[in-house]
């Protein structure tokens, strides 16, 4: 049967009897507004919690090693606000807002590297003296204005407070010196060091590794264009061959060291390391050149990865033409 259609109006009161929330939509609402004002107010209360109690970071982080580490440190007594909490008014606003997140959210390791930030003017309210001019510290002599620039303070002092209980340890090292004193030609030893043997200057940071027990495995794990400032090139080319320690420009000109008769580049990189670029074996093996043009041709962009069509031409046309006529003019033919 066809639906009946009325075109009678409809009565306003049921037309707004109909859209008024039922007594139980209603109800819902209100529970749920009171959900999210109990949780608005919990978080608050955590917030000013973080605020005014006396130690509010000590029931998670006074344990164990961590705690023993910082008791052993020169912060012993510094309360972690003092250094976590950014200065001002603000700063405690932020501090207050983001300790219930840093207890709750942090359980899943997402967050503790920005939550245990410390802001540089914090450093600086009790360490302003000793970051001007020149200092001695732990056998190392530092002026803080022009080595430090574009750098913060946890960069090379992040353990001072907790020492290896640090989750992530960052500290100063020669090889990040070394970038700025290598372009200065200022290299001398005692420019930087003091009151230390040579022997003492490698146990501490990446040279700790690169020079320790294992050195001979872990040596070229460090940065290999600064051990020139220390060897001589000589020291590395009889285990490596020629072309190691590896200069800036190396990319460049390793073909040149690679072909040579006393390359040692198997003694660390495998042959995969050459084929993942060049798409081939590397280098060439005996008698490439005999079947080259069928690879040449199949692949060229491979071959200009290193080569320039000059590479080519200067080859094959003294082939063809011995006499070295190309390009020159004749009269032969009819030509004038």
């Amino acid at each position: 049967m066809p639906a009946i259609h009325s075109d009678e109006p409809r009565d306003p009161a049921q037309s707004a009897a109909s859209s008024r929330p039922t007594p139980i939509a209603g109800r819902r609402r209100r529970i749920a507004w009171a959900v999210v004002g109990l949780v608005v107010v919990f978080v608050l209360g955590l917030s000013v919690f973080g605020i005014v109690a006396r130690k509010p970071c000590a029931s998670c982080h006074d344990l164990g090693a961590f705690r023993a580490q910082t008791q052993a440190s020169p912060h012993a007594s510094v309360d972690c606000r003092r250094c976590h909490m950014a200065p001002g008014a603000l700063g405690q606003v932020a501090f207050a807002l983001q300790r219930p997140l840093h207890v709750y959210v942090a359980q899943a390791r997402t967050t503790d590297r920005d939550a245990a930030g410390v802001p540089d003017a914090r450093c600086r309210e009790c360490h302003s003296k000793e970051i001007q001019g020149v200092i001695t510290s732990n056998g190392i002599r530092l002026n803080h204005t022009s080595c430090s620039v574009g750098a913060s303070c946890s960069d090379c002092h992040s353990s001072i407070a907790h020492g290896s209980a640090t989750l992530w340890v960052r500290s100063y090292d020669m090889d990040v010196c070394l970038e700025c004193h290598l372009k200065s030609g200022k290299v001398q030893c005692n420019l930087c060091h003091e009151g230390r043997d040579t022997a003492a200057r490698v146990k501490f940071g990446a040279f700790a590794v690169t020079h320790g027990p294992k050195w001979k495995t872990t040596h070229a794990m460090g940065d290999t264009t600064t051990c020139t400032v220390c060897h001589q090139a000589r020291d590395c080319v009889e285990c490596h061959g020629v072309g190691v320690p590896h200069e800036a420009n190396f990319v460049e000109a390793h073909s040149l060291y690679a072909d040579q008769a006393d390359e040692r580049c198997g003694s660390c990189h495998e042959d995969t390391f050459c084929t993942g670029c060049h798409g081939m074996q590397m280098p060439h093996p005996a008698g490439f050149t005999r079947r080259h043009t069928s690879l040449a041709a199949s692949q060229p962009d491979q071959c200009k990865r290193c080569h320039e069509d000059s590479d080519c031409t200067n080859c094959h046309v003294m082939h063809v033409h011995p006499g070295g006529a190309v390009g020159m003019a004749t009269t032969q033919g009819g030509g004038q």
